[in-house]
């Protein structure tokens, strides 16, 4: 009974290492780097002087001055940083499954739904913004994973 006991805890050290730890290593280390990104992309495109980051309704005032190519280039940091949350994810479950970066482009495109819902975008933006993030972080699975014998 202590064997069986020890066996089925190790069989769940091994599912949450390899399915939860990854998915919460990833989206964090995504949405990290997605913030580092933004923090970026604002010393390119500051906002109006007196935007308050912390009121929604400054910050909506201040992203409808914003250039469409700063709306631009958060899609690319979009997509750059769901591809290395994806590839972490994968990194992080020993590379042989998919789910853990699916998880992360979901719970990235989750995040996004909320930004898009809380301030004022353009529409191309808010319907380009929630595509982005799942098929990045699949990208970054597919970079990485384990070949089968079968060559997939």
């Amino acid at each position: 009974m202590g064997l069986a006991v020890t066996l089925r805890v190790y069989k769940n050290t091994m599912r949450i290492t390899q399915y939860v730890l990854p998915v919460v290593v990833g989206a964090m280390v995504g949405m990290i780097l997605i913030t580092l990104g933004e923090m970026w992309i604002e010393t390119l495109y500051p906002l109006p002087a007196g935007t308050d980051k912390y009121d929604v309704d400054s910050l909506a005032r201040a992203m409808k001055t914003m250039p469409d190519k700063a709306f631009v280039l958060l899609l690319v940091n979009y997509a750059i940083c769901s591809f290395l949350a994806g590839l972490i994810a994968t990194l992080i479950s020993k590379r042989v499954t998919l789910r853990p970066p699916l998880v992360v482009g979901i719970v990235l495109t989750l995040a996004g739904l909320y930004n898009v819902i809380n301030l004022p975008h353009p529409l191309w933006f808010s319907v380009l913004n929630l595509l982005v993030y799942l098929p990045f972080a699949y990208l970054g699975y597919l970079v990485i994973r384990k070949k089968t014998a079968g060559g997939e």
